[in-house]
């Protein structure tokens, strides 16, 4: 029988329980030592083997080496959803901008003046010009 290909979410019990451990465990590190935590911190907050976390960290859907802030994204995301329920204006309208792709409109107001008659003159022209020359082709 041929292996089945698994996507993220058919995952094992015991892999998403770990997969949800070393998510918190980077998130409380971060949070404490205010950097990016090694694997052999992330192995001692977490318990679990430095395989089981770099197998994981491989399947992550941010790049905690280059970013390791993004992991705090779900958490910060929370916040303002927590913030904007509880009435906060700013939260609100930042979470519309954010998950919603609502952006307020701007008004552009000109103070110049475009004369028209000189624009439309110079387009009567044209096309004056062109009947002429299609008069004269016809000839």
């Amino acid at each position: 029988m041929a292996k089945k290909d698994l996507t993220k979410s058919d995952h094992n019990i015991s892999w998403d329980l770990n997969h949800s451990i070393i998510r918190d465990s980077y998130v409380k590190l971060i949070k404490e030592l205010e950097r990016k935590p090694t694997i052999s911190e992330v192995v001692e907050d977490s318990g679990l083997s430095r395989t089981t976390i770099k197998k994981h960290l491989k399947e992550l859907k941010f790049n905690p080496v280059k970013s390791p802030l993004r992991i705090l994204t779900e958490d910060v995301i929370m916040s303002i959803a927590n913030s904007a329920m509880d009435g906060s204006h700013g939260s609100q309208k930042l979470w519309m901008q954010i998950l919603e792709g609502w952006s307020e409109r701007t008004v552009l107001e000109h103070e110049g003046k475009i004369d028209v008659t000189e624009i439309r003159k110079r387009l009567i022209d044209r096309l004056l010009a062109k009947r002429k020359k299609g008069v004269k082709k016809k000839s």
